[in-house]
């Protein structure tokens, strides 16, 4: 009984799970939407839960040697890196960049080369904010001109530059953009949540029965003896 009651509630857990993702779901798809702010509009506005999915126009000049490589992504069946840049904005705040996906080389002694912005330039694109993964967060840094991460730790990355960083990622839409950019603003989507929730309580039920059965079979054998 207690096994079956575990496999209930990891059922109601995923369902509850879909439902939330559900409402990020259709917040994104609001947010697609919705006409491009300026981005500095955007950070004189009160604090938001999530900046994911936000348009956003603004004007950035690149800060020197401040790059990052985030170790062990993936995009099209390929092994890679995501390239981020320190960016600053006209007020002076600072932003990182997702330049895109670059492919890793054969050797991990060798980062691959990245054509790093070096000018000021107008943006338009999207924010979004990295999930944080419970069981791995440091940023993990190894230094050098191009710095590779493990994980995109901002509040880490603020001690180790000194300076404070605004609390999401910007990620460009431009037509000539020279490095893919995956987009995967929900990890796992609802329906997802609601197909493990119907195996979670489809096991539920298989145990139900078998518990039932093994139960009229030790009845029967009982009255008989």
């Amino acid at each position: 009984m207690g096994a079956i009651i575990i496999l209930v509630k990891l059922g109601f857990w995923q369902v509850e799970r879909g439902a939330e993702k559900q409402h990020i779901e259709a917040q994104l798809e609001l947010r697609a939407r919705l006409p491009v702010q300026r981005l500095s509009a955007l950070n004189a506005s009160p604090v938001i839960d999530s900046y994911t999915g936000i348009k956003v126009s603004a004007s950035l000049t690149p800060v020197a040697d401040r790059y990052l490589l985030l170790d062990n992504q993936t995009f099209d069946g390929q092994v890679g890196y995501l390239a981020y840049q320190l960016m600053q904005t006209k007020d002076g705040q600072y932003v990182l960049l997702e330049v895109g996906f670059v492919s890793a080389l054969a050797s991990r002694q060798v980062l691959p080369d990245v054509d790093w912005l070096v000018s000021s330039s107008h943006y338009e694109g999207r924010l979004y904010q990295r999930q944080r993964n419970p069981l791995s967060y440091q940023l993990q840094i190894e230094e050098g001109k191009v710095a590779r991460i493990q994980n995109l730790n901002l509040t880490e990355l603020e001690n180790l530059w000194h300076i404070e960083l605004l609390p999401y990622l910007f990620q460009p839409q431009q037509a000539d953009w020279p490095y893919a950019q995956p987009w995967q603003p929900v990890p796992l989507a609802s329906t997802r949540h609601y197909g493990y929730a119907i195996q979670w309580f489809g096991l539920a039920i298989a145990l139900l029965c078998l518990s039932l059965w093994a139960w009229i079979q030790f009845v029967v054998r009982n009255r008989d003896d």
